[in-house]
């Protein structure tokens, strides 16, 4: 269990010494009561997972524990008070249905690969998507326009003006920053501070939620960035683009043709989103040492950071938004046969430009 944590935290995804804390820090409403139990009636089970001793078979033949930290769990559980056992069950059902409410309150993934390819600022996005690791369920071979969602529409709002565009750069960094921290504490506070019972000798599983939400919204990128070609700039360096606000850049890109690569990402982000949204309802639905008053505070903790995390890629858009100079469409070659309702149409090219 322990090599699978330090391998994870390899990935930056969960913190080396999470294994060692667990059973010493709790959720603060219930931590004295699970301390002194602990101490009290269970430390024999205690001190045999800290020992890495093996469970006993009439341990399962009794209560089905496979190992020593379940022992332990199951100890636990059994001085705890009903009471205290309905509300953590409260606070499960609060935490399951946590990651299907975020995907609502979150950036979809062709929504952040828009800042990814297009408005090309890699690091940002990264950040934005640590702060905010979470998808938006899409449905398989639906595929949208890959920039429809910056068409004008009348009555659309655009970027406004906050001031000199280092100010506005600082800020974004400074609040995506806030936010991975504030993501990073509470995803390590659920590791050490409760048990998932899918996997009880696990403290990984809210890591690999938030990091697997990451690698949804990369995959996503690397869909769009297949239908899309950088016409200008061609040469301009990772730190210049990066350094500048969406709406001050000048780009043009054009869109390619699906091709058999396109559809297998698309369909491959599609179902990741899905099976990202079970996963965490199944996960943070099955943890256990934590009270409903604790869980509201994990539930604000996580929804303020991706509402933070959508402010700013939704300002980074509407400047790209703001931005659509033109948009023209290269007429296909005449191959002697009548167009079809325009399906003869030729590839687009989009302008960006301040």
């Amino acid at each position: 269990m322990r090599a699978r944590v330090f391998a994870l935290s390899a990935l930056g995804i969960f913190p080396p010494f999470a294994a060692a804390t667990v059973f010493r820090e709790w959720y603060a409403e219930y931590a004295s009561i699970f301390q002194s139990t602990l101490q009290a009636q269970c430390s024999t089970e205690y001190n045999a997972w800290v020992a890495g001793l093996p469970p006993l078979p009439e341990d399962y033949a009794a209560n089905g524990t496979t190992s020593a930290k379940q022992a332990v769990v199951q100890c636990i559980l059994s001085n705890t008070s009903e009471f205290m056992k309905a509300n953590m069950a409260s606070a499960a059902v609060l935490l399951g249905i946590m990651p299907f409410a975020l995907s609502v309150l979150g950036s979809s993934s062709e929504e952040s690969a828009l800042l990814y390819v297009i408005g090309r600022r890699p690091i940002l996005t990264t950040l934005l998507l640590a702060g905010a690791p979470v998808v938006v369920a899409l449905r398989p071979f639906e595929y949208k326009d890959p920039v429809g969602i910056l068409r004008a529409r009348e009555g659309r709002f655009y970027s406004f003006n906050l001031g000199p565009s280092w100010v506005i750069l600082a800020l974004e960094y400074l609040v995506a920053l806030a936010s991975v921290a504030n993501v990073v504490h509470v995803t390590y506070g659920l590791g050490v501070g409760v048990t998932t019972m899918i996997l009880p000798d696990s403290s990984y599983l809210p890591g690999v939620w938030a990091g697997s939400g990451i690698v949804v919204h990369i995959i996503g990128a690397l869909c769009l960035k297949s239908r899309l070609r950088l016409l200008t700039p061609k040469n301009e360096s990772i730190v210049r683009s990066e350094l500048t606000l969406s709406a001050d850049k000048n780009i043009t890109v054009e869109t390619v043709p699906e091709t058999k690569r396109f559809l297998a990402l698309s369909w491959l982000t599609s179902t990741s989103t899905t099976f990202h949204v079970i996963f965490g309802t199944l996960a943070f639905s099955s943890m256990q040492f934590i009270s409903v008053r604790d869980a509201f505070g994990v539930i604000g903790r996580y929804t303020a950071s991706v509402t933070i995390c959508r402010v700013v890629l939704m300002y980074e858009l509407s400047g790209l938004r703001s931005g659509v100079e033109s948009t023209s469409t290269v007429p296909a070659p005449d191959d002697g046969q009548d167009p079809v309702d325009g399906l003869k149409a030729g590839p687009r090219v989009f302008t960006f430009a301040p």
